[in-house]
């Protein structure tokens, strides 16, 4: 009994690793607009020639709130012009909470409300916060998964973009 519960969880997570590492590899561009509370509408395409930190978060989730400052305290230390952040809230209940999220919070980078489709562009979001780093030609490069301080964060940044 024991073996074939161990067998079950080996195939799980063997099927689960092929299957996040070939969704990390895809090569697909990963292109979509979406709009900011104010009704500015962006594409992803406008920021092509840059790495892309794209936070999905949702309103009622407290850590998803503490990264926001977070990420923007990474926005004003990290001054390269090579990359841009931009958080967007996937709970369209917290649509009319997101001026004063972003106010609050003093926010200088953009926030935004995640397309309807969210969940099929990124078919492996489950849990608040996600970021999704997208290289210069928009391709899925990483993923993180919960809350990081700005420690981790610039760590993470310098991979990609000289940020210190």
């Amino acid at each position: 009994m024991k073996i074939k519960k161990f067998l079950f969880i080996l195939a799980f997570v063997i099927s689960f690793s092929l299957f996040s590492f070939s969704a990390l590899n895809s090569s697909s561009v990963i292109n979509f607009d979406f709009y900011t509370y104010k009704g500015e509408k962006y594409s992803l395409q406008k920021f092509k020639g840059k790495y892309v930190l794209l936070n999905l978060f949702t309103s009622y989730c407290p850590m998803c709130l503490v990264e926001l400052n977070t990420l923007n305290k990474l926005n004003q230390i990290c001054k390269s012009n090579e990359y841009k952040i931009i958080s967007l809230l996937v709970d369209k209940e917290g649509m009319p909470l997101l001026p004063k999220i972003v106010n609050s919070r003093n926010l200088t980078y953009i926030v935004g409300i995640a397309p309807s489709d969210i969940f099929k562009i990124f078919p492996d979001f489950s849990i608040t916060p996600t970021t999704y780093i997208l290289n210069q030609n928009g391709n899925l490069v990483e993923r993180v998964v919960g809350y990081k301080n700005l420690k981790d964060w610039t760590k993470i940044l310098n991979k990609y973009v000289n940020c210190n």
